[in-house]
């Protein structure tokens, strides 16, 4: 819990009387739950989120606002809580709202016992994450759908990244190499590509390094190592790698066998 949200919690185990008044002035969503999980108390904020009055959520029991789902998990976790188990705990649970629609609240529990008495109060904060969270999966989607076209791309292609390590081989790579994107990822790109063995588009060897085709695209002739040892001469071209603000990720190595 942030260092606000201490304060706040500090100033209601001294002051049992101004749990109302301290937490309708909290920027923060905050549910105050006593030990059998009943709603004691919902600040403005947290039924701004929800969706409720204050009357409307009082009194009833938390795992009706929790998504069914959740709710098993959710009340192991209460009881964990209770009996002095994951004090400092912060997770995720997705709450229904009165338009039965659902939010994804980052939540963070505080046991308020001290001078208070009778059995201890848990004070819930919620952190509305459903956009983070929906972001997330829509990057975790489209990072699925470009390699696996990446993997089906007819010709044979390995990505290094800056540092001159190889990241992925796709399937084209794999069967023209013999390596596997599992086997290959994470060397230096010279294992596969020795620098020695690197020839200009018109048959002069040069000394050229993988890694400045970051900067600059380059076609020729190189000699690339299977996964048995065996030298193949290949044509290569190279071209960066960059993101949509045009900052360079790495090198796209394009394969064919002459």
């Amino acid at each position: 819990m942030d260092t606000s949200s201490e304060r706040i919690s500090s100033s209601l185990k001294s002051k049992p009387e101004s749990w109302n008044s301290s937490l309708d002035f909290v920027p923060v969503p905050l549910l105050l739950v006593d030990c059998h999980a009943r709603i004691v108390r919902a600040n403005p904020s947290e039924c701004r989120l929800l969706g409720y009055t204050a009357e409307e959520i009082q009194d009833r029991a938390v795992w009706e606002l929790i998504a069914d789902e959740e709710k098993e998990n959710a009340q192991e976790r209460f009881r964990d809580f209770m009996n002095g188990l994951e004090m400092n705990a912060s997770y995720r649970r997705r709450f229904k709202t009165k338009a039965n629609d659902s939010v994804i609240c980052e939540l963070s529990v505080q046991i308020i016992r001290n001078n208070l008495p009778g059995a201890p109060f848990a004070l819930l904060a919620s952190m509305d994450v459903t956009g983070q969270v929906a972001e997330a999966c829509r990057r975790g989607e489209t990072a699925r759908w470009l390699a696996a076209s990446f993997r089906s791309i007819p010709e044979p292609t390995i990505i290094i990244d800056t540092l001159g390590h190889i990241r992925y081989l796709n399937l084209a790579a794999e069967r023209l190499l013999g390596w596997s994107e599992a086997e290959a990822t994470g060397k230096v790109a010279e294992e596969l590509i020795p620098r020695s063995d690197v020839l200009s588009s018109d048959g002069a060897e040069v000394d050229y390094d993988v890694r400045k085709g970051i900067v600059l695209g380059w076609s020729g002739s190189a000699v690339l190592i299977n996964k048995g040892g065996v030298a193949k001469r290949l044509q290569v071209r190279t071209e960066p790698v960059v993101d949509i603000n045009g900052l360079v990720l790495g090198i796209a190595v394009c394969l064919r066998e002459h």
